[in-house]
């Protein structure tokens, strides 16, 4: 049995929900978990969780909130100090065979000053640590990731990135690709074809969506703006795992944001998806990028244009779907494996130099 100390950014249901699944998938070894926010739901299933603070990304009207997100993370870092210290200690004392980082900020930095190998896992590293043509849009947001991603989130020594969509590494001996992790609920979950289509965004103030669909001769199940009155074709539904899972997998197909972790859930239970982008959420544009270029979907990066967007979209559902047949979205044993492998022959980084 080895020991695993996972560091988890908790600002996002993906990050937690794939750190619980590799808890899951490795159920033979012991987990420690560090993270702030929602990586507190871990101890709900018997995990221990240290809690330290996160430079979590703020949203306001689809949108990311520069000044919000700057000032939480001046806030962090201003404390960074002590923060280490502690989390070096919690190395010491558990004394891993593992230290795992999904892009949670401490983790890393204490295992350096440690000399202790440390692996990231998640999809953010895909923008700096692959190889690819970059899209014209969004070069502000591009920019902006890039530097806070290889500043703030590249201090680990191995890189274990999970995708929908398959780039080479730069360096193939220290980064490898595998395909996303999902939660068991939705690979246990049976895809069928319903009348509806599924709505979810994680900014809850997009409001401006809310008259294209009207005028779209579609059902719409829509989460995420809480329980409203039913408008016309437009249902709301209050936030519910199964609920949103049920009607995931029951649906025609699915407008989301770009979330990695919600998209390729979708596309694993065989739904294409239109994707609107979170402003300045260059990560979010990245992912609609590849959906559309790789056939899976389709994106907009505003809601002038996506009524005739919209139409044009479910006019070729059926040629989306059919790709989506000849893909492997599914990487929960392969990863898990990969990181048993790495913690059989974790040695410290200054043995391994």
């Amino acid at each position: 049995m080895a020991r695993v100390l996972y560091g988890v950014m908790g600002d996002a249901a993906g990050h937690v929900n794939r750190a619980l699944i590799m808890a899951q998938e490795m159920s033979a070894h012991e987990f420690i978990f560090v993270g702030g926010g929602r990586a507190h739901d871990l101890k709900s299933f018997g995990y221990t969780v240290e809690d330290v603070p996160m430079p979590a990304t703020l949203y306001r009207n689809n949108r990311v909130d520069i000044p919000a997100t700057v000032m939480n993370a001046l806030r962090v870092f201003v404390r960074s100090g002590p923060v280490v210290r502690r989390v070096k200690e919690i190395i010491t004392a558990f004394d891993p065979d593992l230290i795992v980082t999904d892009y949670e900020y401490f983790t890393p930095l204490a295992a350096r000053k440690l000399g202790r190998l440390c692996v990231s896992l998640d999809h953010q590293h895909i923008i700096t640590h692959c190889s690819y043509t970059v899209p014209p849009e969004e070069r502000f947001s591009r920019f902006m990731t890039g530097w806070s991603i290889r500043r703030l989130y590249s201090r680990a020594d191995r890189y274990v990135i999970i995708s929908f969509f398959h780039l080479p590494a730069k360096d193939p001996a220290k980064t490898e690709v595998f395909p996303p992790i999902l939660r068991r609920a939705v690979v246990e979950r049976r895809a069928t074809e319903g009348d509806h289509v599924l709505v979810y965004q994680t900014s809850p103030t997009f409001h401006r969506l809310f008259p294209i669909l009207e005028k779209i001769d579609r059902r719409f199940v829509i989460y995420g703006f809480g329980e409203q009155p039913e408008r016309g074709n437009l249902l709301f539904k209050e936030r519910s795992t199964d609920g949103f899972l049920e009607d995931l997998a029951s649906s025609q197909w699915v407008i989301a944001n770009g979330s990695h972790n919600v998209v390729s859930e979708a596309l694993y239970l065989g739904k294409p998806v239109f994707s609107f982008p979170i402003a300045y959420a260059y990560e979010q544009f990245f992912n609609a990028y590849f959906l559309a270029k790789l056939g899976f979907g389709a994106y907009s990066l505003g809601a002038c244009q996506s009524e005739k967007a919209l139409i044009e979209f479910a006019t070729r559902v059926d040629e989306y779907r059919a790709r989506l047949h000849q893909e492997n979205f599914l990487g929960n044993e392969v990863v898990a494996k990969r990181l048993e492998e790495i913690a059989a022959g974790t040695i410290r980084k200054e043995d391994h130099a």
